[in-house]
């Protein structure tokens, strides 16, 4: 199996550095051109199924990408951001400040919300989906910044801090190949290459 997953592109929210979580979210200009950039890097890739998240800049970014292809979107609630409840919409450095300052801020579940290993949780399930589907298969996935981290943490078998520090920019490329016992060898995490100089956001952890 051949996974390649991408960030969506930069959004409004990221700009202002808002908790955007399950909330749908506009691609900015920035964002459609780096939609556009993965879309013309993935145009000669062949994939045997696309896999989104329903959530709107989600879905506009593999909009572009699937102009040159023509494998049916799978949609999934499992690849949804991960859900900060009643902090959605708020600060997102102050957010991550007052949780990062807790004894135990993977456990955190902000009320109405998740936290980190519930997050896990659900990516871990949708690897598993994935692990039970398909074989030989090459994947496109296209998810949000946390979500991705805990997927690859899944994958790689890091821990739900470790995972956390994973780089993913905006518009970035994961690509992940499936060898003998069920291991994963990374073949490009958090690649920009594809975009011009320009359009590569500095903000590795908005969401």
């Amino acid at each position: 199996m051949l996974l390649t997953i991408v960030r969506h592109g930069e959004t409004g929210g990221n700009v202002s550095d808002t908790l955007q979580g399950q909330r749908h979210g506009e691609l900015s200009a920035k964002g459609r051109r780096q939609a556009e950039a993965l879309a013309k890097c993935l145009s000669a890739e062949h994939f045997d199924a696309i896999w989104s998240t329903d959530l709107q800049r989600g879905l506009d970014t593999t909009k572009l990408i699937c102009r040159h292809h023509s494998v049916p979107v799978r949609t999934d609630p499992l690849l949804r951001e991960r859900h900060f409840g009643v902090f959605q919409g708020k600060n997102r450095t102050k957010f991550y400040a007052h949780e990062n300052a807790l004894d135990h801020p993977f456990d955190h579940r902000p009320e109405g919300g998740e936290s980190f290993l519930d997050l896990r949780a659900r990516a871990e399930r949708f690897i598993d989906m994935l692990n039970g589907k398909y074989h030989d298969e090459s994947i496109l996935i296209v998810a949000h910044g946390d979500t991705i981290r805990m997927m690859l943490g899944v994958i790689q078998g890091l821990s739900v801090q470790e995972a956390r520090q994973i780089a993913q920019l905006n518009g970035c490329l994961n690509v992940l190949r499936l060898e003998s016992e069920g291991r994963f060898e990374v073949v490009v995490r958090n690649s920009v290459d594809h975009l011009p100089e320009k359009d590569i956001s500095s903000n590795k952890t908005a969401v």
